[in-house]
């Protein structure tokens, strides 16, 4: 006959209570819990980091191409597409179609095509997103088609103003008093400002010293 402490001893031997594979369970689930609320914070972290990351290399690229744009700004006219006229080097305010329309130097050209490596580039605003269009040749005709890509998004408002040698500030280019008119074709400022206002990051402002 068995004694009775062998038949305690038999009773624990054979496994966890109810009670206890409840607290198990409980305990586990609180465990799981806090590791999936962990996991996904640093997610979201992750990602509005790498979110970031992209919006300033957006930000960074677009300015540092404006600014070689301005900086490079060429005194060179060119036909209009109808071959009745010539557009001034750096025309600003004056199109509906287009904030400013410049001609810049500089193009690279690393695929060794003939071609000038002189570049005309526009600047619009379409609803919230700002644009960059080149041409391919430098007298465009109807035919000829820009090349657009989008610069920056999220933009508010973006404002263009131009110094002269008077050091005068202006939102338009040329300047009406220019003598003789005709110089108004390759005229250039000395500097030019640039203030774009993003919905994210508020104003960004660049002053570019124009070269030559």
């Amino acid at each position: 006959m068995s004694s009775p402490r062998c038949l305690n001893s038999r009773s624990r031997a054979r496994g966890f209570t109810l009670v206890e594979i409840l607290v198990a369970l409980l305990i586990l689930g609180i465990m799981s819990a806090l590791g999936y609320n962990t996991y996904r914070a640093a997610r979201i972290s992750a990602e509005r980091t790498g979110e970031s990351l992209k919006r300033t290399r957006e930000i960074e690229f677009g300015m540092r191409m404006m600014v070689q744009d301005f900086a490079e700004m060429a005194p060179r006219p060119i036909r209009d597409p109808l071959g009745q006229s010539r557009l001034p080097a750096l025309r600003a305010g004056a199109s509906s179609t287009s904030l400013v329309d410049l001609t810049r130097a500089g193009w690279s050209n690393t695929a060794g095509l003939q071609r000038s490596t002189l570049q005309r580039v526009s600047y619009q605003l379409v609803d919230d997103v700002f644009k960059r269009s080149y041409q391919i040749v430098l007298d465009p005709t109807i035919s000829n088609q820009p090349v657009v890509q989008d610069l920056f998004t999220a933009v508010k408002s973006v404002q263009l103003r131009y110094l002269d040698a008077n050091q005068n500030w202006s939102d338009l280019w040329p300047p009406s008093n220019l003598n003789p008119p005709e110089s108004a074709l390759y005229a250039r400022p000395v500097a030019v400002e640039i203030v774009i206002e993003f919905k994210d990051w508020g104003k960004v402002r660049r002053l570019i010293e124009v070269a030559g």
